[in-house]
């Protein structure tokens, strides 16, 4: 037994947090026993570096950059480190690197990478990502990200299954951008400028993707062919664009597949091409209400009738 405490007390003190925090970082131990490292007001990047010089060799759950001003990461900042999440949180950066190859050392462990309220000045540089090899969710918002272009393919290879683009200012997607991420399986593009989507865009197949959120956008029509061949898709949020129907035709390929579907805060027209919907059956979760015409304005469409919709 007290062997068993000794060693216990020893991975305590060789994987576990410091005993002493270095600003601007400091760990905490979670509940759930993994290291977790907050580094606040970093504006030199060589005290980051030596704060965090603390944390090498032991695992850490999730590190945080908050608040921060710094140049760029060095090549070999995170070399020797275990890292499964980085959280990148109102950080401003001139590149992500000093090589073109980003957060070299990572390449097994990182998992996830978010950045939220950041800026990288000379721009999105999607090949400097390459090498994470373990990467399976890539998360932005509020970021300055105005356009997905076709360079995104550089990390097509990757094994991510959750890409999340929210919250910023794409207005423009090229036609192929995530064609070639066959393990997608959430894709989070809302809250942008977006006015026009293309099927082309998404993986055909698209195996594994279950959910698909264009909300708050800026897209009045979808193309017929929009959910072809999306067999897990379940979740289809549209909410709060300026598509005033929806043709059977369009979402047919899922319709009977889908568990949520939300298309409220949008200026459905409740009428007879709507009508196909209540006959076919609505998802288990559907979440959408008429603005005109003014009979049936804030009517929940779950609540409707065949004979509330007329043309």
């Amino acid at each position: 037994m007290i062997w068993a405490i000794l060693i216990v007390s020893l991975l305590s003190s060789a994987w576990g947090c410091p005993e002493e925090a270095l600003p601007p970082c400091e760990c905490r131990l979670t509940p759930s026993g993994n290291n977790d490292v907050t580094c606040v007001a970093a504006t030199s990047i060589d005290d980051l570096q030596i704060s965090l010089q603390r944390m090498k060799d032991r695992p850490v759950d999730t590190l945080r950059i908050i608040d921060s001003s710094l140049m760029y990461f060095p090549n070999d900042m995170f070399e020797g480190f275990s890292i499964e999440k980085l959280h990148l949180i109102f950080t401003t950066l001139r590149d992500l690197s000093d090589t073109g190859v980003a957060f070299k050392g990572l390449e097994n462990s990182l998992k996830t990478l978010i950045m939220q309220g950041c800026a990288v000045f000379n721009g999105w540089t999607w090949s400097e990502l390459r090498n994470l090899t373990s990467l399976t969710a890539l998360k932005t918002s509020k970021s300055g990200l105005d356009i997905i272009d076709s360079d995104i393919e550089d990390i097509s290879h990757l094994n991510l299954d959750t890409i999340v683009f929210v919250q910023d200012t794409v207005s423009y997607i090229d036609d192929k951008a995530f064609s070639h991420f066959q393990n997608l399986e959430i894709l989070n593009i809302k809250r942008n400028l977006i006015s026009e989507v293309k099927r082309p865009m998404f993986p055909n197949p698209a195996s594994k993707l279950t959910e698909l959120h264009l909300s708050y956008n800026r897209i009045e029509t979808l193309p017929d062919d929009a959910f072809t061949n999306m067999p897990s898709l379940t979740t289809l949020v549209i909410a709060g664009n300026k598509i005033v129907t929806l043709e059977k035709q369009i979402v047919a390929p899922v319709w009977k597949q889908l568990q949520k579907f939300d298309f409220s805060d949008s200026p459905l027209v409740c009428d007879c091409r709507i009508k196909w919907m209540l006959q076919e059956g609505l998802p288990p979760a559907t979440y959408a209400e008429c603005d005109k015409p003014l009979s049936l304005k804030f009517s929940y469409l779950i609540d409707l009738k065949l004979d509330d919709l007329s043309c």
